[in-house]
């Protein structure tokens, strides 16, 4: 048996993606059994040198009262931030590929997904071993990079459909037949309900320098395809029928901008991509 950690990061204006994500995650568990065990580590990040709750007119209370009643029953290891202590997912991302669990599957909360992907995905995960990456299809993203992962269902769609996809659709597919189909290369999204096995994070790792926010998907990406050329067994897989989405038709939350947040993406943004290249470089020179 494999021991799975779900993993989610959330922020305060994320909360209500957050319900309607957990919604649907409660749903997915009813179709597991005893030999499946998945623990889900949602964090709530109240950081004050992310949120301004000085100006902020919802106290942080708000947002933990939410979030604590949505774990009737669920398995989890949930971490609620009140300090400066997370600085954002990619270093809970990095903090949680250090537990003990076998198989680690990174979603964000805007995420659609239908009821039995998480089902479909474990099945699929006790067939592998080593290095391995296990991804679903998605609809039709920015550019075709991604056309690899698209679902058939939207390959003749215009680059940036996902933008205007609805997401009740995702949730309400019909499912004819999934197949587990290995594709030729390394392409994914962290947070696309992208599950991964421990070695493989174990393996390429995501840099300190990053900080908390930053491009651990792309790192990922490059330095896995910098190991396969040097003979390193790397295996992405495409659970091919099934597809997922990232929900842009109810991204504001009801409550508007009465959450007000210190904007730092471009600042870590910027200190990652700084970093990227020396890491990349490092990486290969370790292996």
């Amino acid at each position: 048996m494999k021991k799975t950690l779900v993993c989610v990061h959330v922020m305060p204006r994320e909360i209500e993606m957050f319900e309607r994500f957990m919604e649907q995650y409660k749903r997915a568990l009813l179709y597991l059994d005893e030999n499946d065990d998945v623990t889900i580590k949602a964090t709530l990040n109240l950081n004050p040198e992310l949120v301004d709750w000085s100006t902020t007119d919802l106290p942080a209370e708000y947002f933990v009262n939410k979030f604590d009643a949505l774990f009737e029953n669920v398995p989890n290891i949930n971490e609620l931030i009140l300090d400066n202590s997370l600085m954002g997912t990619t270093q809970q991302k990095r903090e949680s590929i250090e537990l003990d669990y076998d198989q680690f599957i990174f979603i964000d909360a805007d995420i659609a997904f239908p009821e039995q992907l998480l089902k479909y995905q474990l099945e699929a995960s006790y067939t592998l071993e080593g290095k391995y990456i296990l991804i679903p299809n998605i609809t039709k993203l920015w550019d075709n990079t991604w056309d690899i992962l698209v679902h058939d269902d939207f390959k003749s769609q215009p680059y940036g459909y996902y933008k205007v996809h609805d997401p009740r659709k995702t949730i309400n597919q019909e499912i004819d037949e999934v197949e587990l189909v290995q594709i030729p290369t390394i392409k994914f999204g962290c947070g696309m309900h992208t599950l991964y096995s421990k070695e493989f994070w174990q393996f390429v790792g995501i840099p300190e320098s990053f900080g908390g926010y930053g491009p651990e998907d792309t790192f990922g990406m490059f330095a896995a395809m910098r190991a396969i050329q040097k003979g390193y067994k790397i295996n992405e897989y495409l659970l091919k029928g099934v597809y997922i989405t990232e929900d842009y038709i109810h991204r504001l939350p009801t409550f508007g901008n009465r959450v007000k947040v210190f904007d730092r993406k471009q600042e870590f943004r910027e200190r990652a991509e700084k970093n990227f290249h020396i890491e990349l470089n490092n990486f290969e020179r370790s292996i």
